[in-house]
């Protein structure tokens, strides 16, 4: 017969056996877990995808230096939260958003807005400040290395670094004139100068300079500019200049140009015809004064 002090024995020896089981099972789990993360963490294992929208700044492989990872994509690996402060600390950008999508494989999707580039400016070492529409200078350059944006010239930034904002007056209120103008129109400007005068002189693409007058006077010409170029858009407008300086806009055409020289030719002309004969005149005066000296 089985005494009370050998059931409880027993009763012990299971309870220990039990959580002997339970502490291998733990222990085999927390090693299992252990070897999945060392093993999907190990360098060139591949999980998921990443996908960037919106700009072609950065390569893959660069977003993944910022994650703080390396090439192939390892989501396991990957920082969302480093490449975000990585990418919103880049004057390029205007904003950045990053997303995982739903599904097997999981995307890592970043979103980039770029800031748009307006104005080319001289700097005062002789390159070239790359401004977006707020005065922050995205990028300085040695030339003009994207044609689709129109430079200023005739004025310099001085003492000026990519990150600063630009507070020149001259160049603001230029700027706010830029932004003024329809975005087919914008694209149709390659320079802008500020002359001795202190006017603004604005180039088309196409040729011909627009002279806008004093750049402390620009509010309003920007309307009157759209209205000039949209009555002149689509017509074979041969143009030798357009002055908005004052209400009145004028359109100089070549044909009036070409026109005027040959009148100017003409006058220059007849001027002459008329010196010659204002010398032969004099010539037959002195011969017959001459001739009655002689008699």
């Amino acid at each position: 017969m089985v005494t009370m002090e050998e059931r409880l024995r027993e009763h012990r020896r299971h309870k220990r056996a039990r959580r002997l089981r339970r502490l291998v099972f733990l222990l085999v789990v927390l090693l299992a877990v252990a070897g999945a993360y060392h093993y999907v963490h190990r360098p060139g294992f591949a999980f998921g995808s990443l996908r960037i929208h919106g700009t072609d700044l950065f390569t893959q492989e660069q977003v993944l230096h910022m994650g703080g990872a390396e090439p192939p994509v390892n989501l396991f690996r990957l920082s969302k939260t480093r490449i975000l402060s990585a990418l919103r600390g880049d004057v390029r950008v205007a904003r950045a958003e990053a997303y995982y999508n739903a599904g097997f494989p999981p995307v890592l999707n970043i979103y980039v807005d770029e800031r748009v580039p307006v104005l080319y400016v001289q700097t005062g070492y002789g390159d070239y400040a790359k401004l977006d529409a707020s005065g922050l200078v995205l990028d300085i350059t040695d030339g003009i290395k994207d044609a689709s944006v129109p430079r200023l010239t005739g004025v310099r930034l001085p003492n000026i670094f990519i990150g600063d904002t630009m507070e020149t007056d001259d160049v603001k209120e230029v700027m706010k004139f830029l932004l003024k103008l329809s975005p087919e129109a914008r694209q149709q400007v390659a320079e802008l100068t500020i002359d001795g005068n202190h006017k603004l002189v604005l180039r088309m693409d196409y040729g011909f300079p627009v002279m806008l007058g004093p750049v402390n006077e620009l509010a309003g010409k920007a309307d009157l500019f759209m209205t000039v170029y949209n009555e002149m858009k689509g017509k074979n407008i041969q143009a030798l200049y357009m002055d908005l300086e004052y209400s009145k806009p004028y359109v100089r055409l070549k044909s009036d140009a070409v026109e005027q020289q040959k009148i100017e030719a003409q006058q220059k002309q007849q001027q002459e015809q008329r010196i010659q004969q204002e010398k032969r005149r004099q010539q037959a005066v002195q011969q017959q004064e001459q001739e009655t000296k002689k008699q």
